[in-house]
């Protein structure tokens, strides 16, 4: 079988797409994992917490945050929800890309774009696009904008 040069490029262009390919999703998959990491290590850090005795509302009372919006309505939202549910501090709303997720239990949740209640702070749970999140927020709220991973290293 002769191999013309078309052959050659056409076959080479692609092992070269496909060698990409795998190169890109393996990036993706690390990145992931990276993420579920930093979820382990901060809710390990959360029980340890808890076991200690300890609540995260201390965090929230020592700063003078009665209220609170909470950005991104995912299982960090619930776990905080949850323990906030039994101490003083009052989570006035959600906030999320996507009103209607299924697994909120907030009943007021607004989309990032909406106009925002007046809140003491706003907490983000999706901490590893912090940055990226503070910056959309604070062009609609003069309130703190705090890391999820801020206050749980924080008690």
């Amino acid at each position: 079988m002769k191999f013309s040069l078309r052959n050659m490029v056409v076959v080479l262009s692609g092992l070269t797409i496909a060698y990409f390919s795998k190169k890109i999703k393996i990036d993706s998959l690390k990145k992931r994992i990276d993420v579920l990491n930093d979820h382990f290590q901060l809710l390990n850090h959360w029980l340890e917490t808890k076991y200690e005795g300890k609540s995260i509302s201390l965090y929230f009372e020592e700063m003078g945050y009665h209220h609170i919006a909470i950005y991104g309505m995912a299982e960090l939202a619930n776990r905080l929800s949850e323990e906030l549910s039994e101490s003083s501090v009052c989570i006035d709303y959600g906030i999320d890309r996507d009103v209607c997720c299924s697994s909120a239990r907030i009943d007021k949740v607004y989309f990032p774009e909406d106009d925002l209640p007046k809140t003491d702070a706003i907490i983000v749970t999706p901490y590893s696009s912090f940055e990226s999140i503070k910056l959309i927020l604070e062009e609609k709220v003069s309130c703190p904008i705090i890391s999820l991973e801020e206050v749980i290293w924080s008690v």
